[in-house]
Formats: structure tokens, sequence, C-alpha cells
């Protein structure tokens, strides 16, 4: 009788493995695109907290004169305004130099980058233009 591993106990043993890590492959980059989610979410909650921060404490909204016309902004995102009842009100682009938080480091580009949060005056409902692609469907606002 032989002693060693047959070809047989490998070949199995290499099967686990692969199912076993494929597995953790998939849970942990669920869980990676949740935490990216969170974190946008905090993102926006900061934003909105801290424009409403400077809205009490100035009187006025911390924004730009650039005003973004409701209907040039495509369904998913026209959707996102109509479900928070902002599609009466005017949406400014937030000044960021403004907010006083070096730790929001989006929102600093222009309109044509999407890289912009915008305010809707009225409700102060933030909004990031760009969006966050999560589970097939992008989000705007909180």
């Amino acid at each position: 009788m032989k002693k060693g591993i047959s070809l047989i106990m490998v070949v199995a043993a290499v099967a686990i493995m692969m199912i076993l890590i494929s597995a953790a492959s998939v849970v942990g980059s669920g869980a990676i695109g949740t935490a990216n989610f969170e974190e946008y979410k905090s993102l926006l909650s900061r934003v909105s907290d801290n424009v409403n921060e400077y809205y009490v404490q100035n009187g006025v909204l911390p924004i730009t004169t650039q005003v973004i016309a409701f209907n040039s902004l495509g369904n998913e995102f026209a959707n996102a305004i109509v479900a928070n009842n902002d599609q009466a009100n005017t949406l400014y682009v937030v000044d960021m130099s403004k907010l006083n938080d070096s730790t929001i480091t989006k929102g600093s580009g222009d309109v044509k980058s999407q890289d912009v949060f915008l305010v809707a005056k009225g409700s102060n409902n933030v909004y990031y233009m760009k969006g966050f692609k999560y589970r097939s469907k992008v989000y705007f606002g909180l």
C-alpha cells in the first residue's frame, strides 16, 4: 500500500477552497458597497447640516449665483426632486468655501463635471449632482 495523498483528494481540496474564496469575495464586495453608500449618506448629511448651520448664523444660504434648471437634470434626478417636493423650489449650487469643513472633499468642482452640491431654496434640501449608484439605483439626496 502506498502512502501519500491521492489526486482525487487534492482536486477536492482545491475545489472546496475555490468555493470558499468565491463566497468570501461576494460577501466582501457587498460589504464594501454598503460601506461606501453609508459614507455617501454621511457626506450628504454633513453638507446638509453645514448648509443649515450657515443659514441660521448668517440668514442666507451658502450659495453661488448659479441656478440649475429642474428640467435639465435628467429623469432620475428629477424623480428625487419630486419625491422631496422640491420641484417648485429654485436649485442653487452650494459654495463649499463658505462651509468651513475641510473633511468634505466632494462638491468643489463645477456644474460641467457635476461635482457640486445643490440646495433647494425654501426647503434647504441638499443634493449631490453626480449622485451615487447603489444596488442599481442612483441616489442624489437623503
